[in-house]
């Protein structure tokens, strides 16, 4: 995994005028994370390719819901650079085996920078991101100065990750407040036999949303936190799609080694 030096600038039309980017998901471009952080303003459409799960903080107390995308550490099961063929569809996705990616991962090299003691949100770039180039991938500026479509997309995958972390940490402290988190642990047998546990993270209890009350019920449905939890909940039906995924390499390094 190509390493990065995280220090933001601000992006601006004449220093980045020229400034272009691969748009590719590769793991020579730091893609290849086994979890990722995720937020409540994305959470339909993460909840239709990956498990949601809670990685707990210690030093808040509270958890960090991500989107699992591989079962072993340095893994995404979703960049179809490695996957084998028969995966034709998948494939032709920018390098990634599913519709929608992650805002932490969409954004590429930009972040969101607050200005202005807080009150001006502004786009900043990593000029050291392996995925930058003056010569090669989307123009970020139009050449009289303009956004290109690329940077208002990008502008619009920072809103996610900005607006969505209040709500996020509001929403995991109300279902803390229900105790509707628990430990998951998940024993895993693949194709090869090779066998995997898959631990260390909480998910939605399905047993303790079933036991809510309607006042209960009626309090996260008024806070906007109601279909959340049952989104991730249902999410971890995902999980044997990482299978899938997993299970399609190790027959394709099977046949590999059989032939």
């Amino acid at each position: 995994m190509t390493t990065q030096n995280n220090t933001y600038t601000l992006l601006d039309n004449v220093t980045h005028k020229d400034l272009r980017v691969n748009t590719q998901y590769r793991a020579e471009f730091g893609d290849n994370v086994a979890s990722v952080p995720v937020f409540a303003t994305e959470l339909a459409n993460i909840s239709r390719h990956y498990p949601v799960l809670f990685y707990p903080e210690e030093a808040s107390g509270s958890f960090v819901m991500t989107a699992l995308l591989g079962l072993e550490k340095g893994e995404n099961l979703f960049l179809n650079e490695s996957l084998p063929a028969g995966y034709e569809r998948i494939r032709a996705q920018a390098g990634w085996a599913a519709d929608y990616v992650p805002a932490m991962i969409a954004r590429g090299p930009f972040a969101i920078g607050l200005h202005d003691n807080g009150t001006q949100v502004m786009v900043h770039v990593n000029e050291s991101h392996p995925k930058l180039s003056t010569k090669e991938g989307k123009p970020v500026f139009l050449p009289k100065g303009g956004n290109s479509d690329y940077l208002n997309r990008i502008a619009s995958i920072l809103n996610v990750i900005h607006s969505g972390v209040p709500v996020t940490k509001d929403m995991i402290k109300a279902w803390q407040a229900l105790e509707l988190l628990e430990p998951l642990n998940v024993n895993i047998d693949l194709v090869d036999g090779t066998k995997l546990t898959l631990g260390g993270h909480y998910a939605v209890s399905e047993e303790k949303v079933a036991g809510l009350g309607p006042d209960e019920l009626h309090s996260l449905h008024q806070d906007g936190f109601l279909q959340g939890l049952f989104l991730a909940m249902t999410s971890l039906s995902n999980i044997q799609t990482l299978v899938d995924l997993k299970n399609a390499r190790k027959q394709q390094e099977l046949k590999a080694y059989a032939g």
